[in-house]
């Protein structure tokens, strides 16, 4: 079953069929209010939910038809996965249909399906005649490749059809990101007796859980989620794209205004000034001018402002530019967010595009530094943007001059995203190194496989050495970098570093075979003492290929079980058992010579020489003419 969670609305003109259509495909009755049913049109947003064939549960939303009631239609909107255009095939396409096309168009909606309902009211002729002519009327539009399906929400004809085109349709829909901070645009506040304050909204990223203390914005109010409901479920969680209901501790109703946003503390910007790209619609009568007064529709957000143009005179239909919006109040934005823009009176669609920035100041108009960064802006979510120069670490230095920003126009950036858990700060002595989190974590998994690949090939070697995994990682930091940034992630508990080799946490688990081998070879210097035999002369004895004997010898002694001197390799008990031994002769006698020392020893010169030049090094002895004295 696909855990991912979806938004299903519909869009088209009043007493089309839509809320109809939505009790057919989930056997529910989106209009609640009185005056609704009474009147037989939509009001206020309507919600539901269904299962399709996939085994998918998706929300469902009910938009108002009328002209009156768009604001409540745009507040809907803007949390869809796919749109439903619902159009009667007995009347095609009206005024308010080509409306909600246009909105649906400057939010962006990602897919669409344009349902041609009442069919039972028409014959074949006039249904073909009518789905043609509405073929033509979308080529312009967002739904020009829709898929058209015919039904009668009244009979129920197509409606199974139609489930499994949705069904199909959302498997090429990108869901929202459960993770990164809480999001949730508010469409209904209402108080419950012994419960209070509880509001509505389709959560637009992040995952809210029970016990969350989040922000209402643009209020600045805290509030702590008391209890959740996904489809009129109890749950202890719920997450993107999902329908909520939120009971809130802290808040009273009367504080709380349908067009806030529930948000994580401190991670989203509120201001009255935004940047925007805003397009014309090719059907507005005028062009957009300099200071109009409009009204700015954002989420579930309606404020009146004036539009400050800012590398055009006028903005002619069917065309686009760069432009500040100045708002009488606050909003909650976010980088990318999709707007519209009504004429302030008589209300009707006219604008819309996407939002740069929360800005905090009016810029000059006409000026070209102003214009290179809204440019920069338009290229994408500057957060998305500044991530992606992240895919390795990077001063803020590094980053304003990729980015062609200043450095301080970084900063704000930056805490966005250590907030929202989407980058890693590293330190290059006392330069903070900024690294996306994805980038990070994907090079990591990178590492730590090149580490266990390498312990599997060769398990004795106790790792791979930094420059054999520089090497196969393909670096090209500086050489301080790599060893700060490889030595910091064996602080943080990634790896292992034992020296100058890099270990998985696990280690490795010596084959079988390897096993019996370095026992063969234990077993061997067990019985040999202080006359230990050339390697290659007992490899073949204990089934080791010569060329790799030499990497048994280095692992036992890597284990402390054997010490290497000049080429021999002697069990570190011997050596030991070789000094207390000398110690215990030098303390007795004060000084002794090679000869001595070789039959104390039971072994030959040729031995002897290396051990005490050995202990020399190490202090213990020092050489005086033919005789070693206690150092």
């Amino acid at each position: 079953m696909d855990e991912r969670h979806y938004l299903v609305g519909t869009a088209g003109h009043v007493d089309h069929g839509k809320t109809q259509l939505i009790r057919a495909l989930s056997g529910m009755d989106t209009d609640r209010l009185k005056e609704e049913k009474q009147r037989g049109i939509s009001i206020e947003l309507g919600f539901a939910h269904m299962l399709l064939p996939s085994g998918r549960q998706v929300g469902m939303i009910d938009v108002p038809g009328h002209e009156r009631f768009v604001r409540q239609m745009l507040a809907g909107a803007s949390g869809m996965d796919i749109v439903l255009l619902v159009i009667a095939a007995d009347e095609g396409i009206m005024p308010q249909t080509q409306e909600h096309l246009d909105i649906l168009t400057l939010l962006g909606i990602p897919r669409g399906i344009v349902v041609l309902n009442k069919t039972d009211l028409v014959d074949e002729d006039w249904f073909e005649l009518m789905a043609e002519e509405v073929r033509e009327k979308l080529k312009k539009t967002a739904f020009n490749q829709a898929q058209i399906c015919r039904v009668s929400a009244q009979t129920g004809e197509g409606i199974d059809e139609l489930r499994k085109t949705i069904d199909d349709l959302l498997s090429e829909v990108e869901s929202k990101k459960s993770t990164g901070p809480v999001r949730m645009p508010i469409d209904r506040v209402f108080s419950i007796q012994g419960f209070g304050t509880v509001v509505t909204g389709t959560l637009h990223s992040g995952t809210m859980e029970l016990g969350q203390e989040l922000a209402i914005e643009p209020s600045h109010l805290i509030a702590k989620v008391r209890s959740l409901q996904v489809y009129n479920n109890k749950v202890s969680s719920a997450g993107a794209g999902q329908r909520v209901a939120v009971n809130l501790a802290g808040v009273d109703v009367s504080e709380v205004d349908r067009g806030s946003v529930i948000v994580k503390p401190k991670t989203f910007k509120v201001g009255k000034i935004l940047d925007l790209k805003i397009t014309n619609l090719p059907s507005a009568e005028k062009p957009l001018v300099q200071r109009q007064r409009v009204r700015f529709h954002l989420g579930t957000t309606e404020v009146l402002g004036r539009i400050h143009l800012l590398e055009q005179e006028t903005i002619p239909p069917g065309e686009e530019g760069f432009a500040q919006i100045l708002l009488e109040e606050p909003v909650l934005a976010a980088p990318g967010d999709r707007f519209v823009l009504r004429f302030y009176s008589p209300t009707h669609t006219i604008a819309g595009g996407k939002i740069l920035s929360v800005a905090e100041f009016k810029l000059k108009r006409f000026k070209e530094s102003v214009l290179d960064q809204m440019r920069v802006k338009d290229q994408g979510d500057p957060l998305d943007l500044l991530e992606r120069e992240m895919n390795e670490p990077r001063s803020v230095a590094d980053l304003a001059v990729r980015l062609h920003v200043n450095s301080a126009d970084l900063e704000d950036n930056l805490n966005s995203l250590k907030e929202s858990e989407r980058l890693e700060i590293w330190m290059e002595d006392e330069v903070c190194l900024y690294w996306g989190k994805a980038s990070a974590e994907a090079w990591r998994s990178k590492l730590i496989g090149v580490v266990r690949a390498h312990e599997e090939e060769y398990p004795l070697r106790g790792g791979i050495s930094r420059e054999e995994l520089k090497t196969r990682l393909g670096i090209t930091w500086t050489h301080r970098r790599w060893q700060m940034i490889l030595e910091q992630g064996d602080a943080r508990n990634f790896y292992r570093i034992s020296g100058s080799k890099v270990r998985t946490n696990e280690g490795v688990q010596l084959p079988p075979e390897v096993i019996k081998r370095l026992d063969g070879l234990r077993a061997i210097w067990q019985n040999v003492k202080l006359m230990p035999p050339e390697l290659g002369t007992v490899a073949e004895t204990c089934g080791i290929p010569k060329a790799e004997i030499q990497e048994y010898a280095a692992y036992l002694c890597e284990q402390g079980e054997w010490v290497s001197i000049t080429g021999f390799f002697f069990r570190s008990d011997d050596i030991q058992q070789a000094k207390l031994s000398l110690l215990e002769v030098l303390k007795l006698k004060g000084e002794v010579g090679v000869a001595e020392v070789r039959e104390l020893w039971e072994t030959s010169r040729k031995y002897t020489v290396p051990l005490l030049e050995h202990f020399d090094q190490k202090r213990l002895t020092q050489r005086k003419g033919d005789k070693r004295t206690l150092y």
